[in-house]
């Protein structure tokens, strides 16, 4: 009985792993072709310097 148990273990876990794409491409991605992501304001995004953090106040006892 263990052994059963433990074989439908394991082809559960495998048969996760192909669904998750571990093995390659998953099959729901089969026929398709990855697009790139496309911004349509790219230069409304502007990067600065980064805040400066809060420290934490101390704790009392």
């Amino acid at each position: 009985m263990r052994l059963f148990f433990l074989l439908i273990l394991i082809a559960n876990i495998a048969l996760l792993a192909y669904g998750q794409g571990f093995f390659g491409p998953p099959p729901s991605e089969s026929g398709r072709t990855p697009q790139p992501f496309q911004q349509s304001h790219q230069t409304a995004v502007t990067l600065g310097a980064p805040r400066a953090t809060i420290q934490a106040a101390p704790q009392q006892p």
